[in-house]
């Protein structure tokens, strides 16, 4: 019993920290950067997104970098993981306003990183990524898979 209660006290912190309310729960078992698109709704400016996530996969995929796209309109993500409350209150985190597309790096450590808006910029991100402390350790331990 003594050790069902730590458990739940333990679960309970996570769940209510900042941290664990940046990103899905999975970055606490598998660090990882996550990169959240904000939009209007599915329109072109989300089509381009989705287009360069194809296209730079390889580079995405380098980095350790999960995506998310979340439709203010809907109140709904590209992935299924949050509920409408959550979205509100990943808008209301990172100040987003409903008018606006706009894109949100977040880092391993769970913080922001850069920020766009009207307009996302993947070449600018990568460069930001592979400039981070972290990602050098990265790039020193594994080498560069790919690049853009």
């Amino acid at each position: 019993m003594k050790h069902l209660t730590c458990f739940w006290l333990v679960a309970t912190g996570l769940m209510f920290s900042t941290t664990a309310a940046a990103y899905p729960i999975y970055g606490l078992i598998e660090p990882h950067r996550t990169l959240i698109y904000f939009s209007k709704g599915f329109d072109d400016d989300v089509a381009t997104f989705e287009r360069q996530l194809l296209v730079y996969r390889c580079q995405i995929d380098d980095r350790d970098l999960h995506t998310l796209i979340l439709d203010m309109n809907d109140l709904s993500d590209s992935s299924g993981l949050f509920s409408s409350q959550e979205i509100i209150k990943l808008m209301n985190k990172y100040r987003i306003k409903n008018s606006e597309h706009t894109a949100v790096l977040i880092g391993k450590d769970g913080t922001e990183k850069a920020r766009w808006r009207q307009g996302f910029d993947i070449n600018e991100m990568v460069q930001i990524i592979d400039e981070m402390p972290m990602r050098q350790a990265e790039i020193r331990e594994r080498g560069l898979r790919c690049s853009i």
